[in-house]
């Protein structure tokens, strides 16, 4: 970005979700970079709660004075009891770096149930999420299949299309695998139904 107008936005809200022994590398570690950067993080994420949305963003003294104009106009402050669970938390460092193997865990749970299903796994290594491949299964828009998926089998999944300015469909759709064992066991049961 060095001799351009770039401004570089880094999403790390999972920081703390990485798996397979891998480490989160995050741009704060360039201090060149940071000039030019808003690294955001989220408390919802780092704590399994992310009904909370609350979270944080870190930049230049220079750009945090423009983040801020804006932001205090899109929201002015959040509720006490989540101000007093966060300072609790925070207090803990184990409440959030246990939180990845625990995650991790039910990825592995849930990649191996959904071997036995006709889906093709798009591995990850981090997040709430793993992306599959319906591809072998049906030739329909991801967004038709996502629908069908809901409607006809009761298992909710994310075409990836809708990540995309594009809408570039290459038959994937994303799952949520942050579910207790049972939902996720009734899930795939459907599923191999397919």
């Amino acid at each position: 970005v060095e001799g351009t107008q770039i401004l570089i936005l880094s999403d790390e809200v999972y920081e703390h979700l990485i798996f397979d022994g891998l480490k989160h590398e995050s741009i704060l570690r360039y201090p060149e970079l940071l000039k030019r950067s808003f690294v955001c993080f989220s408390f919802g994420k780092t704590y399994h709660c992310t009904g909370w949305k609350l979270g944080y963003c870190i930049s230049s003294p220079e750009l945090m004075h423009e983040f801020r104009k804006v932001h205090q106009f899109n929201c002015f402050s959040c509720d006490t009891p989540k101000q007093v669970a966060l300072a609790e938390y925070l207090n803990d460092a184990g409440a959030y770096t246990s939180l990845g193997s625990l995650i991790q865990t039910k990825r592995d749970y849930f990649r191996n149930k959904m071997a036995a299903t006709p889906f093709r796994c798009i591995p990850s290594h981090g997040s709430y999420f793993e992306c599959y491949s319906y591809a072998g299964i049906s030739n329909e828009p991801d967004t038709e299949f996502a629908k069908r998926l809901t409607i006809d089998y009761g298992v909710a999944t994310i075409p990836v299309s809708a990540f995309y300015q594009d809408r570039k469909d290459d038959k994937v759709v994303r799952f949520c695998f942050a579910k207790k064992e049972e939902t996720l066991d009734m899930a795939i049961e459907k599923l191999m139904r397919l």
